[in-house]
Protein backbone atom coordinates (compact mmCIF):
# COMPACT_ATOMS: atom_id res chain seq x y z
CA UNK A 1 0.00 0.00 0.00
CA UNK A 2 1.37 3.38 -0.95
CA UNK A 3 1.62 6.21 1.53
CA UNK A 4 -1.38 8.19 2.72
CA UNK A 5 -1.70 11.92 2.13
CA UNK A 6 0.57 13.46 4.72
CA UNK A 7 3.29 15.67 3.23
CA UNK A 8 3.10 19.16 1.83
CA UNK A 9 4.31 17.81 -1.52
CA UNK A 10 1.41 15.37 -1.67
CA UNK A 11 -1.06 18.13 -0.87
CA UNK A 12 0.41 20.29 -3.65
CA UNK A 13 0.19 17.33 -6.01
CA UNK A 14 -3.51 16.91 -5.24
CA UNK A 15 -4.20 20.61 -5.78
CA UNK A 16 -2.28 20.50 -9.07
CA UNK A 17 -4.19 17.48 -10.40
CA UNK A 18 -7.42 19.14 -9.28
CA UNK A 19 -6.45 22.19 -11.38
CA UNK A 20 -5.81 19.93 -14.37
CA UNK A 21 -9.32 18.50 -14.18
CA UNK A 22 -10.88 21.91 -13.49
CA UNK A 23 -9.23 23.31 -16.60
CA UNK A 24 -11.26 20.87 -18.70
CA UNK A 25 -14.59 21.77 -17.13
CA UNK A 26 -13.87 25.49 -17.37
CA UNK A 27 -12.83 25.13 -21.01
CA UNK A 28 -16.06 23.36 -21.84
CA UNK A 29 -18.64 25.40 -19.98
CA UNK A 30 -17.47 29.00 -19.49
CA UNK A 31 -19.10 29.87 -22.81
CA UNK A 32 -22.58 28.72 -21.70
CA UNK A 33 -23.81 32.10 -20.35
CA UNK A 34 -22.56 33.78 -23.53
CA UNK A 35 -24.55 31.61 -25.96
CA UNK A 36 -27.08 34.40 -26.56
CA UNK A 37 -24.29 36.88 -27.29
CA UNK A 38 -22.56 34.30 -29.52
CA UNK A 39 -25.77 33.81 -31.52
CA UNK A 40 -26.03 37.56 -32.02
CA UNK A 41 -22.34 37.92 -32.92
CA UNK A 42 -22.53 35.30 -35.66
CA UNK A 43 -26.05 36.13 -36.89
CA UNK A 44 -27.88 33.03 -35.63
CA UNK A 45 -31.53 32.67 -34.72
CA UNK A 46 -32.30 33.44 -31.03
CA UNK A 47 -33.32 29.81 -30.39
CA UNK A 48 -30.53 28.19 -32.45
CA UNK A 49 -28.89 25.07 -31.04
CA UNK A 50 -25.67 25.71 -32.99
CA UNK A 51 -23.77 27.19 -30.00
CA UNK A 52 -24.09 23.77 -28.37
CA UNK A 53 -21.64 22.50 -31.00
CA UNK A 54 -18.90 24.37 -29.14
CA UNK A 55 -19.41 21.83 -26.35
CA UNK A 56 -19.55 18.84 -28.69
CA UNK A 57 -16.35 19.90 -30.48
CA UNK A 58 -14.38 19.89 -27.22
CA UNK A 59 -15.42 16.28 -26.67
CA UNK A 60 -14.56 15.39 -30.28
CA UNK A 61 -11.07 16.79 -29.72
CA UNK A 62 -10.71 14.85 -26.48
CA UNK A 63 -11.78 11.68 -28.31
CA UNK A 64 -8.92 12.26 -30.76
CA UNK A 65 -6.31 13.01 -28.11
CA UNK A 66 -7.04 10.46 -25.40
CA UNK A 67 -5.92 7.30 -27.22
CA UNK A 68 -2.64 9.05 -28.08
CA UNK A 69 -1.60 10.55 -24.74
CA UNK A 70 -1.96 7.41 -22.64
CA UNK A 71 0.60 5.17 -24.39
CA UNK A 72 2.98 8.13 -24.82
CA UNK A 73 2.76 8.92 -21.11
CA UNK A 74 3.49 5.27 -20.26
CA UNK A 75 6.67 5.52 -22.35
CA UNK A 76 8.09 9.02 -21.91
CA UNK A 77 6.67 9.91 -18.50
CA UNK A 78 3.65 11.91 -17.41
CA UNK A 79 5.00 15.48 -17.32
CA UNK A 80 6.60 15.80 -20.81
CA UNK A 81 3.42 14.57 -22.49
CA UNK A 82 1.29 16.75 -20.24
CA UNK A 83 3.22 19.84 -21.38
CA UNK A 84 2.66 18.94 -25.03
CA UNK A 85 -1.05 18.79 -24.34
CA UNK A 86 -1.00 22.12 -22.53
CA UNK A 87 0.66 23.70 -25.60
CA UNK A 88 -2.19 22.47 -27.82
CA UNK A 89 -4.66 23.64 -25.16
CA UNK A 90 -3.12 27.12 -25.46
CA UNK A 91 -3.35 27.21 -29.26
CA UNK A 92 -6.97 26.12 -29.16
CA UNK A 93 -7.87 28.80 -26.62
CA UNK A 94 -6.11 31.46 -28.69
CA UNK A 95 -7.85 30.40 -31.89
CA UNK A 96 -11.22 30.41 -30.15
CA UNK A 97 -10.61 33.91 -28.81
CA UNK A 98 -9.91 35.45 -32.21
CA UNK A 99 -12.24 33.28 -34.34
CA UNK A 100 -13.89 35.42 -37.07
CA UNK A 101 -16.75 32.97 -37.69
CA UNK A 102 -18.42 29.88 -36.28
CA UNK A 103 -16.40 27.49 -38.45
CA UNK A 104 -13.06 28.73 -37.14
CA UNK A 105 -14.43 28.73 -33.59
CA UNK A 106 -15.51 25.09 -33.86
CA UNK A 107 -12.17 24.03 -35.40
CA UNK A 108 -10.32 25.81 -32.59
CA UNK A 109 -12.52 24.14 -30.02
CA UNK A 110 -11.57 20.73 -31.47
CA UNK A 111 -7.88 21.65 -31.10
CA UNK A 112 -8.61 22.86 -27.58
CA UNK A 113 -10.23 19.51 -26.85
CA UNK A 114 -7.17 17.64 -28.12
CA UNK A 115 -5.16 19.67 -25.62
CA UNK A 116 -7.70 19.01 -22.84
CA UNK A 117 -7.26 15.28 -23.32
CA UNK A 118 -3.78 15.46 -21.77
CA UNK A 119 -4.79 16.91 -18.36
CA UNK A 120 -7.78 14.57 -18.24
CA UNK A 121 -5.83 11.40 -19.03
CA UNK A 122 -2.54 12.12 -17.31
CA UNK A 123 -4.00 13.45 -14.05
CA UNK A 124 -5.70 10.09 -13.47
CA UNK A 125 -2.54 8.18 -14.38
CA UNK A 126 -0.49 10.29 -11.95
CA UNK A 127 -2.94 9.59 -9.14
CA UNK A 128 -2.77 5.85 -9.89
CA UNK A 129 1.05 6.08 -9.82
CA UNK A 130 1.09 7.56 -6.33
CA UNK A 131 -1.87 6.02 -4.50
CA UNK A 132 -3.76 2.76 -4.11
CA UNK A 133 -6.95 1.46 -2.53
CA UNK A 134 -8.86 3.77 -0.21
CA UNK A 135 -6.11 6.41 -0.42
CA UNK A 136 -6.60 6.49 -4.16
CA UNK A 137 -10.38 6.65 -3.76
CA UNK A 138 -10.08 9.65 -1.42
CA UNK A 139 -7.73 11.52 -3.73
CA UNK A 140 -9.85 10.67 -6.77
CA UNK A 141 -12.93 11.88 -4.90
CA UNK A 142 -11.32 15.27 -4.29
CA UNK A 143 -10.04 15.63 -7.84
CA UNK A 144 -13.19 14.37 -9.54
CA UNK A 145 -15.33 16.58 -7.32
CA UNK A 146 -13.39 19.58 -8.55
CA UNK A 147 -13.92 18.30 -12.10
CA UNK A 148 -17.67 18.23 -11.58
CA UNK A 149 -17.60 21.49 -9.66
CA UNK A 150 -16.09 22.98 -12.80
CA UNK A 151 -19.30 22.76 -14.88
CA UNK A 152 -21.10 24.50 -12.03
CA UNK A 153 -18.41 27.12 -11.42
CA UNK A 154 -17.68 27.74 -15.12
CA UNK A 155 -21.00 29.44 -16.01
CA UNK A 156 -20.61 31.68 -12.96
CA UNK A 157 -17.13 32.74 -14.09
CA UNK A 158 -18.33 33.03 -17.67
CA UNK A 159 -21.23 35.25 -16.64
CA UNK A 160 -18.90 37.47 -14.61
CA UNK A 161 -16.47 37.81 -17.53
CA UNK A 162 -19.35 38.56 -19.87
CA UNK A 163 -20.58 41.33 -17.59
CA UNK A 164 -17.08 42.77 -17.30
CA UNK A 165 -16.06 42.59 -20.95
CA UNK A 166 -19.39 42.49 -22.76
CA UNK A 167 -18.15 39.83 -25.20
CA UNK A 168 -18.03 36.04 -25.37
CA UNK A 169 -14.38 36.27 -26.48
CA UNK A 170 -13.27 37.14 -22.96
CA UNK A 171 -14.51 33.76 -21.73
CA UNK A 172 -12.26 32.11 -24.32
CA UNK A 173 -9.30 34.30 -23.41
CA UNK A 174 -9.54 33.03 -19.85
CA UNK A 175 -8.40 29.66 -21.19
CA UNK A 176 -4.99 31.16 -21.96
CA UNK A 177 -4.63 32.18 -18.32
CA UNK A 178 -5.43 28.64 -17.21
CA UNK A 179 -2.88 27.20 -19.64
CA UNK A 180 -0.09 29.49 -18.43
CA UNK A 181 -0.76 28.57 -14.80
CA UNK A 182 -0.75 24.83 -15.57
CA UNK A 183 2.46 25.08 -17.62
CA UNK A 184 4.40 26.97 -14.96
CA UNK A 185 3.10 24.86 -12.10
CA UNK A 186 4.04 21.61 -13.85
CA UNK A 187 7.72 22.40 -13.25
CA UNK A 188 7.14 22.22 -9.49
CA UNK A 189 5.71 18.69 -9.70
CA UNK A 190 7.94 15.61 -9.71
CA UNK A 191 7.54 12.86 -12.28
CA UNK A 192 5.26 10.13 -10.92
CA UNK A 193 6.09 7.29 -13.33
CA UNK A 194 9.07 5.30 -12.12
CA UNK A 195 11.72 4.44 -14.69
CA UNK A 196 11.26 0.72 -14.09
CA UNK A 197 7.57 0.97 -15.04
CA UNK A 198 8.08 2.71 -18.39
CA UNK A 199 7.02 0.72 -21.43
CA UNK A 200 8.62 0.57 -24.86
CA UNK A 201 6.63 2.48 -27.46
CA UNK A 202 5.71 0.29 -30.40
CA UNK A 203 2.61 -0.87 -32.13
CA UNK A 204 2.94 -4.28 -30.52
CA UNK A 205 3.28 -3.02 -26.94
CA UNK A 206 0.49 -0.48 -27.41
CA UNK A 207 -1.78 -3.15 -28.82
CA UNK A 208 -0.87 -5.45 -25.94
CA UNK A 209 -1.64 -2.73 -23.40
CA UNK A 210 -5.01 -1.95 -24.97
CA UNK A 211 -5.79 -5.68 -25.08
CA UNK A 212 -5.03 -5.97 -21.37
CA UNK A 213 -7.30 -3.02 -20.60
CA UNK A 214 -10.20 -4.35 -22.68
CA UNK A 215 -9.60 -7.84 -21.35
CA UNK A 216 -10.22 -6.74 -17.78
CA UNK A 217 -13.92 -7.20 -17.15
CA UNK A 218 -13.95 -4.94 -14.11
CA UNK A 219 -12.18 -2.04 -15.83
CA UNK A 220 -14.36 -2.10 -18.94
CA UNK A 221 -17.52 -2.76 -16.95
CA UNK A 222 -17.05 0.36 -14.87
CA UNK A 223 -15.98 2.35 -17.94
CA UNK A 224 -19.23 1.46 -19.72
CA UNK A 225 -21.20 2.29 -16.59
CA UNK A 226 -19.59 5.72 -16.45
CA UNK A 227 -20.23 6.21 -20.17
CA UNK A 228 -23.99 5.68 -19.89
CA UNK A 229 -24.40 7.55 -16.63
CA UNK A 230 -22.27 10.43 -17.89
CA UNK A 231 -24.08 10.61 -21.23
CA UNK A 232 -27.19 12.06 -19.63
CA UNK A 233 -25.11 14.53 -17.62
CA UNK A 234 -23.40 15.84 -20.76
CA UNK A 235 -26.76 16.36 -22.45
CA UNK A 236 -27.82 18.44 -19.44
CA UNK A 237 -24.68 20.59 -19.75
CA UNK A 238 -25.21 21.30 -23.43
CA UNK A 239 -28.91 22.11 -23.08
CA UNK A 240 -29.06 23.76 -19.64
CA UNK A 241 -28.96 27.36 -20.95
CA UNK A 242 -31.73 26.66 -23.48
CA UNK A 243 -33.86 24.86 -20.87
CA UNK A 244 -33.67 27.68 -18.32
CA UNK A 245 -34.15 30.52 -20.80
CA UNK A 246 -36.61 29.08 -23.33
CA UNK A 247 -38.52 26.21 -21.70
CA UNK A 248 -38.80 27.65 -18.18
CA UNK A 249 -38.50 31.32 -19.26
CA UNK A 250 -36.15 31.96 -16.33
CA UNK A 251 -32.87 33.17 -17.90
CA UNK A 252 -32.01 35.04 -14.70
CA UNK A 253 -32.12 31.78 -12.71
CA UNK A 254 -29.32 30.15 -14.67
CA UNK A 255 -26.34 31.35 -12.62
CA UNK A 256 -28.10 31.13 -9.19
CA UNK A 257 -29.11 27.54 -9.97
CA UNK A 258 -25.52 26.56 -10.68
CA UNK A 259 -24.34 28.40 -7.58
CA UNK A 260 -26.73 26.46 -5.34
CA UNK A 261 -25.78 23.21 -7.04
CA UNK A 262 -22.10 23.90 -6.39
CA UNK A 263 -22.78 24.24 -2.66
CA UNK A 264 -24.69 20.94 -2.67
CA UNK A 265 -21.83 19.25 -4.52
CA UNK A 266 -19.26 20.55 -2.03
CA UNK A 267 -21.24 19.16 0.90
CA UNK A 268 -21.75 15.78 -0.78
CA UNK A 269 -18.09 15.58 -1.80
CA UNK A 270 -16.91 16.32 1.73
CA UNK A 271 -19.19 13.61 3.09
CA UNK A 272 -18.11 11.12 0.44
CA UNK A 273 -14.39 11.61 1.02
CA UNK A 274 -14.90 10.99 4.73
CA UNK A 275 -17.05 7.87 4.50
CA UNK A 276 -15.34 6.07 1.61
CA UNK A 277 -12.70 4.67 3.97
CA UNK A 278 -15.40 3.13 6.15
CA UNK A 279 -17.81 1.71 3.60
CA UNK A 280 -15.51 1.29 0.59
CA UNK A 281 -15.45 2.70 -2.93
CA UNK A 282 -17.51 -0.15 -4.37
CA UNK A 283 -20.44 0.16 -1.99
CA UNK A 284 -20.48 3.95 -2.18
CA UNK A 285 -20.30 4.05 -5.97
CA UNK A 286 -22.97 1.39 -6.47
CA UNK A 287 -25.30 3.05 -3.96
CA UNK A 288 -24.93 6.40 -5.73
CA UNK A 289 -25.82 4.78 -9.07
CA UNK A 290 -28.92 3.20 -7.54
CA UNK A 291 -29.93 6.59 -6.17
CA UNK A 292 -29.49 8.08 -9.65
CA UNK A 293 -31.84 5.51 -11.10
CA UNK A 294 -34.51 6.39 -8.52
CA UNK A 295 -34.20 10.12 -9.21
CA UNK A 296 -34.28 9.45 -12.97
CA UNK A 297 -37.59 7.63 -12.57
CA UNK A 298 -39.03 10.58 -10.61
CA UNK A 299 -37.85 12.97 -13.34
CA UNK A 300 -39.52 10.88 -16.02
CA UNK A 301 -42.82 10.67 -14.13
CA UNK A 302 -42.76 14.41 -13.46
CA UNK A 303 -42.00 15.31 -17.08
CA UNK A 304 -44.74 13.07 -18.50
CA UNK A 305 -47.34 14.25 -15.98
CA UNK A 306 -46.68 17.94 -16.73
CA UNK A 307 -46.44 17.69 -20.54
CA UNK A 308 -42.72 18.33 -20.38
CA UNK A 309 -42.79 21.62 -18.48
CA UNK A 310 -42.67 20.76 -14.76
CA UNK A 311 -42.45 23.32 -11.93
CA UNK A 312 -39.02 24.84 -12.32
CA UNK A 313 -38.17 24.67 -8.61
CA UNK A 314 -38.95 20.96 -8.35
CA UNK A 315 -37.03 20.24 -11.54
CA UNK A 316 -33.99 22.08 -10.17
CA UNK A 317 -34.10 20.00 -6.98
CA UNK A 318 -34.14 16.76 -8.97
CA UNK A 319 -31.30 17.91 -11.25
CA UNK A 320 -29.21 18.95 -8.25
CA UNK A 321 -29.81 15.49 -6.77
CA UNK A 322 -28.62 13.87 -9.98
CA UNK A 323 -25.42 15.92 -10.04
CA UNK A 324 -24.78 15.23 -6.35
CA UNK A 325 -25.03 11.49 -7.03
CA UNK A 326 -22.51 11.87 -9.87
CA UNK A 327 -20.07 13.43 -7.41
CA UNK A 328 -20.21 10.26 -5.33
CA UNK A 329 -20.37 7.72 -8.13
CA UNK A 330 -17.79 8.80 -10.69
CA UNK A 331 -14.62 9.08 -8.59
CA UNK A 332 -15.28 5.78 -6.86
CA UNK A 333 -16.04 3.92 -10.07
CA UNK A 334 -13.03 5.51 -11.77
CA UNK A 335 -10.90 4.28 -8.89
CA UNK A 336 -12.33 0.78 -9.22
CA UNK A 337 -11.72 0.82 -12.98
CA UNK A 338 -8.07 1.92 -12.67
CA UNK A 339 -7.16 -0.20 -9.65
CA UNK A 340 -6.34 -3.41 -11.62
CA UNK A 341 -4.14 -1.58 -14.15
CA UNK A 342 -0.90 -0.82 -12.25
CA UNK A 343 1.88 0.42 -14.59
CA UNK A 344 -0.63 0.58 -17.46
CA UNK A 345 -2.37 3.51 -15.79
CA UNK A 346 -1.74 5.86 -18.71
CA UNK A 347 -3.14 3.53 -21.35
CA UNK A 348 -6.00 2.56 -19.05
CA UNK A 349 -6.87 6.18 -18.22
CA UNK A 350 -6.89 7.13 -21.90
CA UNK A 351 -9.10 4.17 -22.77
CA UNK A 352 -11.50 4.80 -19.91
CA UNK A 353 -11.53 8.51 -20.70
CA UNK A 354 -12.31 7.87 -24.36
CA UNK A 355 -15.20 5.60 -23.45
CA UNK A 356 -16.66 7.79 -20.71
CA UNK A 357 -16.12 11.26 -22.16
CA UNK A 358 -16.02 10.91 -25.94
CA UNK A 359 -18.65 8.20 -26.34
CA UNK A 360 -20.61 9.60 -23.41
CA UNK A 361 -20.71 12.98 -25.13
CA UNK A 362 -22.11 11.36 -28.28
CA UNK A 363 -24.83 9.73 -26.19
CA UNK A 364 -25.53 13.13 -24.67
CA UNK A 365 -25.75 14.75 -28.10
CA UNK A 366 -28.47 12.26 -29.06
CA UNK A 367 -30.58 13.68 -26.23
CA UNK A 368 -29.84 17.40 -26.40
CA UNK A 369 -30.58 17.53 -30.15
CA UNK A 370 -34.17 16.51 -29.26
CA UNK A 371 -34.71 19.24 -26.66
CA UNK A 372 -36.74 22.16 -27.99
CA UNK A 373 -39.87 23.05 -26.03
CA UNK A 374 -40.00 20.44 -23.23
CA UNK A 375 -37.62 18.64 -20.83
CA UNK A 376 -39.16 15.25 -21.64
CA UNK A 377 -36.26 14.15 -23.92
CA UNK A 378 -33.81 14.86 -21.10
CA UNK A 379 -35.93 12.93 -18.59
CA UNK A 380 -36.28 9.96 -20.95
CA UNK A 381 -32.55 10.01 -21.67
CA UNK A 382 -31.62 10.12 -18.00
CA UNK A 383 -33.84 7.17 -17.16
CA UNK A 384 -32.82 5.00 -20.12
CA UNK A 385 -29.09 5.65 -19.79
CA UNK A 386 -29.05 5.19 -16.02
CA UNK A 387 -31.06 1.98 -16.29
CA UNK A 388 -28.55 0.63 -18.81
CA UNK A 389 -25.69 1.63 -16.48
CA UNK A 390 -27.28 -0.36 -13.65
CA UNK A 391 -27.70 -3.32 -16.01
CA UNK A 392 -24.01 -3.16 -16.98
CA UNK A 393 -22.96 -3.29 -13.32
CA UNK A 394 -25.27 -6.23 -12.67
CA UNK A 395 -23.98 -8.21 -15.64
CA UNK A 396 -20.27 -7.32 -15.83
CA UNK A 397 -19.10 -6.64 -12.26
CA UNK A 398 -18.67 -9.84 -10.18
CA UNK A 399 -20.09 -9.66 -6.67
CA UNK A 400 -16.74 -10.74 -5.23
CA UNK A 401 -14.56 -8.59 -7.53
CA UNK A 402 -11.19 -8.32 -5.73
CA UNK A 403 -9.85 -5.34 -7.68
CA UNK A 404 -6.36 -6.81 -7.87
CA UNK A 405 -4.00 -6.29 -10.78
CA UNK A 406 -4.10 -8.83 -13.60
CA UNK A 407 -1.06 -7.48 -15.38
CA UNK A 408 1.70 -9.79 -16.53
Amino acid sequence: MKASIRTQGEREFIVFTALLTTSIALSIDMLLPAFAELRSSFGMEPTSNLPGLTITCIFVGMAIGMPIYGPLADTYGRLPILRVGIALFTLGALGSTVAPNLGVLLASRILWGIGCAAPRTISQAMIRDKFEGDDMARVMAIVQTVFFAGPVLAPIIGDLLLRIGGTWRLTMLFGLVIAIVMWLWSFRISESLQTANRRDLSFATTRQGIRIVFGNRITIGYALTLMFSGGAFYSFLSSSELIMSEIFSRPGWFVPFFSITMCVMAAVALTGSRVVGRIGARRLGHSALGFQLGVSLLMLILAISTNGVPPVGLWMVLMSSQIAAMVLMMPNMTTLALQPMGALAGTAASTIGFITLALGALLGAVIDRQIASTVTPLAVGYFVYTAVAVLVVAVMIPRDAPGESNQP
